[in-house]
């Protein structure tokens, strides 16, 4: 019953996504429209021919999602397309694309109901299960606005209060109160609390982005090579997330996991959430 539930809740996803995500590109790109029409296409005839055709099905949800990746690529950034294209990689069965897709789209949408919900269930068959440590979890309960709000809405929040700040001190001058006071130095606190989230989520991207592993059977290494030893007897499988610790040269990466334990891989067995700012331009933030 609870899968099944799943499932339309992943249908209807999609098609609520689907809805909201027209407004992706300008009037005066057909291309990219009917390259999102197409995709649309695509997946409602893989979900008609889930029963019948499982294997046609997935490629399918695999050609939809390769031409909402094209338009990702041509420069749109747009939560409801990624939550798009994890729904289709979802759908297809691969967990890693899905999970690194819906943390993506988490960074435009993060409070969006349907996409906490397909996120739970992407992780569910995620066939390497690894617990948080109990610090990271009540640093996350601790300062939750950070993780369910988007970096421009906490910009936005940041500088509105400044403006406040500075209107509430004018007003102090001409009729000084106490009260006028106290609001300056409440909203003063907000903004420099928003816009620390803001800096400390820019530093994080550029210094200790989060990545998720996309391949099968990625072997963990005690260092930055072949030669090594492993330092895991199971290799991680698609869909365990972790924080970058470092780069080596080589292309091995040392990845940290969410129990604490750390170890090198090969960087292009995984991929990191934030996106390069150069390959973006901005488009609707869904």
């Amino acid at each position: 019953m609870r899968t099944s539930i799943r499932a339309i809740l992943i249908t209807s996803a999609i098609v609520v996504a689907a809805i909201a995500g027209r407004t992706f590109a300008s009037a005066d790109d057909p291309r990219l429209r009917a390259e999102f029409d197409q995709a649309l296409t695509e997946f409602d005839q893989a979900q008609a021919s889930l029963a019948d055709d499982p294997a046609g099905s997935r490629q399918l949800f695999r050609a939809a999602a390769q031409r909402f990746a094209s338009i990702i690529a041509a420069g749109v950034r747009n939560g409801r397309l990624e939550f798009n294209l994890a729904n289709c990689y979802l759908q297809a069965g691969d967990i890693g694309r899905a999970i690194l897709h819906y943390r993506r789209a988490e960074r435009l949408i993060p409070a969006d109901p349907m996409l906490k919900d397909n996120l739970e269930t992407a992780r569910s068959r995620c066939l390497t299960s690894i617990r948080p440590t109990r610090r990271s979890a009540f640093l996350k309960n601790l300062v939750f606005l950070h993780y369910q709000t988007s970096d421009a809405a906490r910009f936005s929040a940041a500088l509105g209060l400044y403006v406040l700040v500075w209107a509430f001190l004018i007003v102090r001058t001409l009729a000084p109160r106490r009260a006028f006071t106290i609001a300056a130095v409440v909203c003063a606190a907000g903004a420099a609390a928003a816009g620390t989230s803001v800096a400390a989520n820019r530093w994080a991207d550029r210094n200790a982005p989060d990545g998720v592993i996309i391949h099968m059977d990625v072997v963990v290494s005690k260092g930055p090579g072949r030669g090594y030893q492993r330092k895991f007897e199971q290799p991680l499988q698609p869909g365990v997330e972790f924080t970058l610790g470092e780069r080596a040269r080589s292309g091995w990466w040392r990845i940290e996991l969410a129990d604490g334990k750390s170890g090198w891989i090969e960087s292009d067995h995984a991929e990191l959430i934030p996106r390069s700012p150069s390959t973006i331009m901005h488009g609707s933030g869904g």
